[in-house]
């Protein structure tokens, strides 16, 4: 499809006029400059399909986590009085150089940035809002891609906000004088501290942007899928979010996937004493002192051992997701899961966990998936929807997405050996058809779509999933629908 991109310095005045015209619809109108609580931001548009997108990139969410804030709460972003420019990504939160395979934006620890996609004429159209948590394990990746922050999706009558988070050791770092001075004896989940804050900066902006504050859906794939796991069981995202979808990232239901305070403090000690600050009078602030590419660099240390991973710290996880969800406790939403075909392991037996606890335990309906589709060019190989493959459908980045070098690390795991996936027509079909499942369940909570599939709610008892190939099949036994990649 043909797009025109408009960058904002040429359209600024126009669209600085929109903003505050005399005629009620035109007040409302979104142009490319917006009012953000903290201020105006200033981002650009594109046309695709026949319609106006608009895009927003590296808005801050929150203060920069640096120096004194480093392992603390994230702090209101401070205003500005200018127009922000929003054209240019904002920064990757720090991790190892080159982890999240060469997508843009510098890395920082100041990197509480998000990014709006929303094809919304009118500020008050009140369209569902996704907000989506990127993978990497709770470690790498970044919210900074166009397969995140594409045009197809947003047209399909949905806003999109993409979210960067403190990673490894930044996000996830317990200690005793980190507990001890947060006054409530818990310390480590400041990236899901990170993620709540996003959601709040949703409840108090996403309006101007055409998006519904009533209506959030929260998502993520791999670690983002651990991301959303730790907004579903956290007290502290009360009327945050409506409804959740965990793609490929349902391990930490496992009852074994558990951090608890003294491991996680432990952990932080030994990081402490890998950069030295243990010699220090004032061991925390010696760490707050520390280059944070150090401190990443001990993470990664095998001696060290840091378990990049939520901390049952009492306060921003009460008790284990498993433990939480057994217990009926996690928040009673809408809910999405499912995985690949070619994941199986692991996720198979977590994908019927998660579906089982919820559905027992909620009111609210579950819906399960299995991603199958191939594209044509490994359809004739011994290959197998491999780990992260739907991303590219569901976001409707086709066929760029399929062709990014972070599918193409991934597909050596579904034994996919060419780097010719020859995506075609029915690639275009496949991801319009998740698209919409998607985009519905955003809507309504249900991922029906009229004339095209019934899902129907997982139970235990029926063991109903859809299966989402070239066609869209209602299957049971979903544990049983999962193949192993082939043997290299």
């Amino acid at each position: 499809m043909k797009k025109v991109l408009r960058h904002a310095s040429v359209l600024s005045i126009l669209c600085a006029a929109a903003i505050a015209p005399t005629t009620s619809m035109a007040a409302n109108a979104i142009g490319t400059v917006v009012q953000t609580k903290a201020g105006k931001v200033s981002g650009y548009t594109a046309e695709d399909g026949g319609e106006t997108v608009h895009l927003y990139k590296g808005i801050p969410y929150a203060a920069a986590p640096v120096g004194d804030l480093r392992w603390k709460a994230p702090q209101p972003a401070k205003s500005w009085s200018d127009v922000r420019d929003a054209t240019k990504w904002g920064s990757q939160c720090a991790q190892r150089a080159g982890s999240s395979m060469g997508e843009p934006g510098q890395i920082s620890e100041d990197c509480l940035f998000l990014n709006v996609v929303t094809a919304a004429k009118e500020a008050n159209e009140k369209r569902p809002v996704m907000v989506f948590f990127h993978g990497g394990g709770l470690t790498t990746g970044t919210a900074n891609s166009m397969t995140y922050n594409h045009t197809a999706l947003p047209r399909k009558g949905v806003v999109i906000v993409t979210v960067n988070s403190r990673l490894g050791p930044i996000g996830y770092l317990a200690h005793p004088a980190l507990s001890a001075e947060s006054g409530r004896g818990a310390s480590g989940n400041y990236g899901t501290l990170d993620l709540i804050a996003s959601l709040q900066w949703v409840q108090d902006n996403i309006a101007q942007f055409g998006g519904d504050p009533k209506n959030v859906l929260i998502f993520g794939e791999s670690g983002g899928g651990t991301k959303t796991l730790s907004v579903l069981t956290s007290p502290l995202a009360k009327g945050l979010f409506h409804k959740a979808i965990i793609e490929s990232g349902s391990a930490l239901i496992s009852a074994e996937r558990v951090t608890t305070k003294e491991k996680g403090e432990a952990a932080g000690k030994r990081i402490a004493a890998k950069v030295g600050a243990d010699k220090s009078a004032n061991e925390l602030a010696a760490l707050r002192a520390a280059k944070w590419e150090d401190l990443i660099a001990a993470a990664g240390d095998r001696e060290v051992a840091f378990p990049a991973n939520l901390v049952v710290d009492g306060y921003v996880l009460p008790q284990s997701v498993h433990d939480t969800f057994k217990s009926g406790k996690q928040y009673d939403v809408p809910l999405m899961v499912g995985a690949n075909e070619g994941e199986k392991g692991e996720l198979q037996e977590n994908v019927p966990m998660v579906a089982n606890l919820m559905s027992n335990t909620a009111k609210s309906k579950t819906y399960v998936y299995n991603f199958a589709h191939v594209p044509t060019g490994w359809r004739n190989l011994p290959c197998v929807a491999f780990h992260g493959l739907e991303l590219p459908y569901v976001f409707g980045y086709v066929p760029k997405g399929i062709s990014s070098p972070t599918l193409f690390y991934l597909s050596t795991g579904g034994g996919c050996t060419t780097r010719e996936p020859g995506p075609d027509e029915l690639d275009h079909k496949v991801a319009e058809n998740t698209m919409q499942m998607w985009a519905a369940f955003a809507k309504t909570g249900n991922p029906s779509v009229k004339g095209l599939v019934t899902w129907p709610a997982y139970t235990e008892q029926n063991d109903q999933y859809l299966r989402i190939g070239q066609t869209l099949e209602v299957k049971k036994g979903v544990k049983e629908s999962y193949v192993a990649p082939p043997k290299k």
